[in-house]
């Protein structure tokens, strides 16, 4: 059985990651904590899990923090910390499956993002996939399952974090030499420092029952999450995990009709696949030699 774990730790890793990430609704929902709190403590917990990781295991990756990848990180540590803000609220509104399947239509806003940012051309498929992957959003909203229902607040919320992630994602884009851990840990960091002033007038007191929640959010929604993501992408080829990235929203309805009874009807069922096909379509390139004429 060793030499199994040996050959697929990447892979495990990643599945582990993805598994993780779907669980952190379950603990924020629970915790009873405004998303304001929950994303403060997050960063700061999870931002200190690193610091520690990186100065026992990658203590060489501070000779990368120079002035510039300083200011980029922590301007992409502000966007990650909205996104996450916004897409906990989401949770109020939403069932946390259906916020994170719509979600992960985010690699279409980073798609025309970098259109009208950078002038990147976009391609005849790509926009053929994105049109399936917003008629996916369309259906996922438009759904009456148990539980899944999403209002206009919740899908405003859930894409507002899309478009921070994406903003987040095109900001680091450009800092390709700094590793990974370092840049989480800077990111983390600069998110609590940001998060500070408004937690401290919201009330940074928690429930004592909530600290168990919050420290787990932190240490392993977040510290152990990034660590076991680390391993994955450095190791793992393109393709694979692209697919494996399907786990996460898999794993949060998994839990979300497990823990809360959520039941998803056949339209959001509908939306739930185009959206899937739609992503996995643009990242693995379906159909690419019939259609790829860029415009």
């Amino acid at each position: 059985m060793i030499p199994f774990f040996t050959a697929n730790a990447p892979s495990l890793k990643m599945i582990s990651a993805m598994a993780l990430a779907g669980s952190i609704g379950i603990f924020v929902v629970e915790s009873g904590e405004t998303a304001l709190t929950v994303v403060f403590y997050r960063c700061l917990i999870g931002g200190l899990a690193l610091l520690i990781y990186c100065l026992f295991v990658n203590r060489n990756d501070f000779a990368q923090l120079t002035l510039r990848n300083i200011l980029m990180m922590g301007l992409s540590g502000l966007t990650m910390a909205a996104n996450w803000v916004m897409f906990f609220m989401a949770y109020s509104h939403a069932s946390i499956s259906m916020v994170t399947t719509v979600y992960h239509v985010y690699p279409f806003v980073l798609l025309f993002a970098s259109a009208m940012i950078f002038s990147e051309k976009i391609t005849a498929r790509s926009i053929g996939w994105s049109i399936c992957a917003f008629l996916g959003v369309v259906f996922v909203a438009r759904g009456t399952g148990q539980g899944a229902e999403m209002s206009v607040a919740g899908l405003g919320l859930t894409m507002a974090a899309m478009i921070c992630y994406a903003a987040t994602l095109l900001i680091t884009k450009h800092l390709a030499e700094v590793p990974a851990s370092l840049l989480s840990l800077v990111q983390l960091l600069v998110g609590a420092l940001a998060l500070l002033p408004l937690a401290a007038v919201a009330g940074l007191r928690v429930d004592s029952d909530s600290w168990g929640l919050l420290l787990t959010i932190g240490v392993v929604h977040t510290g152990l999450l990034y660590v076991l993501l680390y391993g994955a992408v450095q190791s793992l080829e393109t393709n694979r995990l692209a697919i494996l990235s399907f786990l996460y929203p898999l794993t949060a309805l998994i839990f979300d009709v497990a823990v809360y009874g959520v039941r998803p009807d056949w339209i959001q069922g509908t939306g739930i696949a185009l959206i899937t096909f739609a992503v996995l379509g643009e990242k693995l390139q379906f159909f690419r030699p019939s259609i790829g004429k860029s415009i």
